[in-house]
């Protein structure tokens, strides 16, 4: 095969989702000898590449090698960034993202990858402006969208004038979520303010979708889950870290008890804000529909939540529900069955395995993770987000069969993949309210 060949090939594979036989054909193609200018061309798509399979040092250090030799490749510098943001180095991201933007100041995916470090940084105000400013410039840009949206859920723009998607957003966080006198929360009441949400949205001619299908609350402390699920997928090993979390889980019985329960985690006030969220259960291999889940650090703060939860979801949705406490993520008990096992009065059926230790400590070597040190914790009341995400929660209920969808409107499928997945599972799972 000609070096054009492999080259073309390499690109193919990339294009098509192959990565790792894409890198196999870049890291091919630069044993052979060639001009400075091409090897800077293939390390900087190799480099791209590595950040695509999580590879950031080594992404890193492959777009550094590139711009050595073309410095003036503004997307080279704005990749650059996106890995630097990565790898927790937040000052070179943006400084990185500047450069770019010095060589092309319209480029919409610098001005994201700026915002995203910006973000991280704790420097909202200036990414709300990065990600507004991407979307002048590309107006349907999804990415530009999103991000921004998951920046004002913990961040309320000053501004008069801004984006649509900004003015609709606080619009929504002014709908009253807050407990009425009658402690339980009626069918009419969530109908009503997904009505007024829904208004919003087309007072402003907003035509939004989200990918997320998550509802969070979170606080200021970074668990660091992905380290954690990529520790697990590359070794098959639970992190020491996991070995301390714990969770309440409720499980809703409709959308509509979802929702109920978006409202009471929004408004449930805990000692040290655990993150909280509502989800729709996608895991093939996990059972389940609709859960909320409040993240706790031991099994005695579980223990006390789920005490206290347990009475406020039967007295505020239905005295059907109950909080249990369950241990760590799901996707742990797939390999270690005993890690689910919960002892309340004793030592656990399964602990942590010293031997991993240093596995754990060659993963963070090769695929560093930090942390965010700059998480904003997220605002109480309904936003933009969730109501986009409420959105997906109904394609996936009409998926399984749950009639209650039809309270909140009669809504043309938005969401065609949550439909189909949704549709699936109850073959595996029968839905029965």
């Amino acid at each position: 095969m000609s070096l054009q060949d492999l080259y073309a090939g390499a690109v193919e594979d990339a294009n098509n989702g192959q990565y790792q036989e894409a890198i196999r054909k870049f890291e091919l193609i630069l044993t052979h000898e060639m001009g400075a200018d091409d090897k800077a061309n293939v390390c900087a798509l190799l480099g791209v590449v590595h950040l695509m399979v999580g590879n950031n040092e080594q992404g890193v250090r492959t777009l550094e090698e590139a711009l050595v030799v073309t410095p003036n490749n503004a997307v080279g510098w704005s990749n650059l960034s996106e890995g630097l943001r990565r790898l927790g180095r937040l000052d070179e991201a943006v400084e990185a993202s500047c450069k770019a933007l010095t060589l092309q100041p319209d480029d919409a995916e610098a001005h994201i990858n700026l915002a995203n470090a910006l973000q991280e940084m704790g420097r909202l105000e200036d990414a709300v402006s990065s990600y507004e400013y991407a979307l002048k410039l590309k107006p349907d840009f999804d990415d530009a969208e999103g991000n921004l949206l998951k920046c004002l859920t913990s961040y309320c723009s000053p501004k008069v004038v801004s984006h649509p998607i900004s003015e609709a957003h606080k619009e929504i966080r002014k709908i009253d979520i807050k407990p009425s006198a009658a402690k339980t929360i009626s069918d009419a009441r969530v109908v009503q303010l997904f009505s007024k949400s829904l208004n919003i949205l087309k007072n402003y001619n907003l035509d939004l979708g989200t990918e997320l299908s998550q509802v969070y609350r979170r606080n200021s402390v970074d668990m660091n889950c992905k380290r954690h699920m990529s520790i697990f997928d590359r070794h098959n090993v639970i992190p020491r870290f996991c070995f301390g979390c714990y969770k309440v889980q409720v499980e809703p019985r409709t959308i509509i008890e979802l929702v109920k329960l978006l409202m009471v985690f929004d408004q449930l006030k805990l000692e040290d804000n655990n993150t909280r969220k509502c989800m729709i259960e996608m895991r093939p291999e996990v059972p389940g529909f609709y859960k909320g889940l409040i993240y706790c650090s031991g099994l005695e703060q579980a223990n006390k939540i789920a005490d206290a939860v347990d009475v406020i979801v039967k007295e505020n949705i239905s005295s059907k529900l109950s909080a249990k406490v369950k241990r760590g993520c799901s996707e742990y008990t797939f390999s270690f069955p005993d890690y689910q096992e919960i002892n309340s009065s004793g030592p656990q059926l399964m602990n942590y395995n010293e031997d991993w230790m240093p596995i754990e400590d060659i993963h963070d070597k090769d695929n560093p993770m930090p942390p965010r040190k700059h998480l904003q914790p997220s605002f109480s009341g309904l936003n933009l987000q969730d109501v986009l995400i409420i959105q997906t929660w109904i394609d996936y209920a009409r998926g399984i069969g749950d009639p209650s969808f039809n309270l909140l409107g009669n809504h043309a499928v938005r969401h065609h993949d949550i439909l189909n997945v949704a549709r699936a599972r109850t073959a595996r799972y029968p839905y029965t309210k």
